[in-house]
């Protein structure tokens, strides 16, 4: 076997290992957290807790009654083979992980603040997993794109419209109290699936806008030793030449990097921003 096919091989037990878990970390948050506190989580699953209520069917169950046409429509419009499996496998394996967790495990905890936190961060943890393996739990993320392909809808708002409906059913049948909690719970899952996903992020990235660009370059350089990168640019009123350097540096060194770039040039036009991820060695002035 070629090194390209093992490599190959072990890229898809990865993957499929990252679904898998995933997806049991969803279903077990589900479980242990908010389903037994009446907690509804966004998109098609919250619709199958509400349901399950009003059925008395087990939730798993009637989440995999809920998806399959939407797996089905998702394979026949959106992709082939590699999204259908990659999808009953996670949606199976998180229906499975929540109904057996429920049947054979205790409730972790009543009260809300250990609910909205652990509840939210398993959930988005869970999820993150998933979508690392190039997979889903079916749901609202198919049925966003279905909206997107048939209806000229953005995915982002088609799956916003369902989230509001789903919540609003859950604050008529269960209350607004554990509706309140619900998006709250998705805010703090949503910020750990972004954490896992793309890191925590410990870099500050900088634009300096400045007429004295080699004070500034060199400054940088001895003081923090950071390389930058030099754009050429244009005042839009005055329509004298500037240079716009963009620098990458430690959040800790945020406070050096202003000071040094005030003494350099006092002038100068300076924005600092939180980028989602930084990769390479030597991308937009790392250091070196």
């Amino acid at each position: 076997m070629s090194l390209w096919k093992k490599k190959l091989g072990l890229r898809w037990w990865l993957e499929y290992t990252s679904i898998i878990v995933g997806a049991a970390v969803c279903g077990a948050a589900i479980a242990l957290l908010l389903e037994p506190n009446k907690i509804v989580p966004g998109g098609v699953t919250g619709l199958s807790m509400i349901l399950k209520d009003l059925l008395g069917l087990p939730m798993g169950v009637v989440l995999v009654a809920l998806n399959v046409p939407l797996v089905v429509f998702g394979w026949r419009f959106l992709g082939g083979v590699r999204l259908l499996v990659r999808t009953v496998v996670g949606l199976v394996v998180m229906a499975a992980a929540i109904d057996l967790v429920s049947a054979h495990a205790e409730v972790l905890s009543r009260d809300r603040l250990l609910v909205i936190f652990y509840g939210g961060m398993l959930s988005g943890v869970g999820l993150a997993l998933v979508f690392r393996g190039r997979g889903t739990t079916g749901g609202a993320d198919i049925l966003g794109r279905l909206a997107n392909l048939w209806l000229d809808v953005p995915v982002g708002q088609a799956i916003l419209a369902l989230n509001v409906l789903v919540f609003g059913v859950a604050a008529f049948y269960y209350g607004f109290e554990e509706a309140a909690v619900a998006l709250m719970v998705s805010f703090v899952a949503t910020r750990a699936l972004d954490a896992v996903l793309h890191g925590l992020v410990a870099t500050r990235a900088a634009l300096v806008v400045t007429e004295r660009p080699d004070d500034v370059k060199e400054t940088v350089r001895r003081h923090l030793h950071r390389s930058v990168t030099l754009l050429p640019a244009e005042g839009g009123f005055s329509g004298r030449p500037k240079t716009i350097l963009y620098v990458v540096v430690a959040r800790a060194e945020v406070a050096r990097l202003k000071r040094r770039v005030t003494e350099a040039d006092p002038e100068a036009f300076m924005t600092i921003y939180s980028p989602a991820e930084v990769l390479g060695a030597g991308l937009g002035g790392a250091a070196g």
